[in-house]
């Protein structure tokens, strides 16, 4: 993450810098991206680039961060609000996110994170055993799941298809298709759990 160095500079020195990082990051693939590029596009010299981040791969997180924090929220927040059948929250939430990053500044970036960059980085797999128990839920028409490994699995296979339905969409393949199959994988485990 950025240092104090980067974080006492202004908001307009700040926000330059993050632009340039999104347009490199957006252009090129992690492994491909250089600094030489990076402090070009946003006129700062090279040992001030290595005073604000450890390396490229620590602004490449520190862009990550904020561009997720921008186009992200709160998937648990959806699934706690739905009523019936849990799972369509994370149909609702991929729909809404790949709409809200659509056509925005921040789609070639993220389909370079999704297509490379999260295989390059070893992105870890979000463990949902080290969430609350209160985020952990699931209700198959209306009626809540009570296993709480079932729950884990669940949530673990619907964001795994959420993410390569994602993936698959902003790699350039077919939208209707792609939420039209996920949609029919969360009615297979949502039946699947009906047992």
């Amino acid at each position: 993450m950025p240092t104090k160095t980067f974080l006492n500079l202004n908001e307009e020195k700040q926000n330059q810098i993050f632009d340039s990082l999104i347009k490199e990051f957006s252009q090129y693939r992690l492994m491909e991206a250089q600094v030489a590029r990076i402090i070009n596009d946003c006129s700062i010299a090279r040992g001030s680039f290595y005073k604000y981040f450890e390396d490229i791969n620590d602004s490449y997180h520190y862009a990550l961060k904020r561009v997720l924090k921008e186009v992200h929220f709160d998937v648990f927040q959806q699934i706690r609000s739905e009523k019936k059948n849990s799972l369509q929250a994370f149909y609702g939430a991929t729909k809404s996110f790949i709409d809200c990053l659509k056509g925005t500044q921040y789609e070639s970036f993220y389909q370079k994170y999704v297509v490379y960059n999260q295989f390059e980085l070893k992105h870890k797999e979000y463990d949902y055993r080290e969430i609350p128990e209160e985020y952990l839920v699931l209700l198959v028409d209306g009626k809540p799941v009570s296993d709480k490994e079932q729950i884990i699995i669940t949530y673990k296979w619907a964001t795994s298809a959420a993410h390569e339905t994602i993936r698959n969409v902003l790699s350039g393949g077919n939208q209707e298709q792609l939420f039209s199959d996920f949609a029919s994988l969360l009615e297979l485990l949502n039946k699947g759990l009906k047992k």
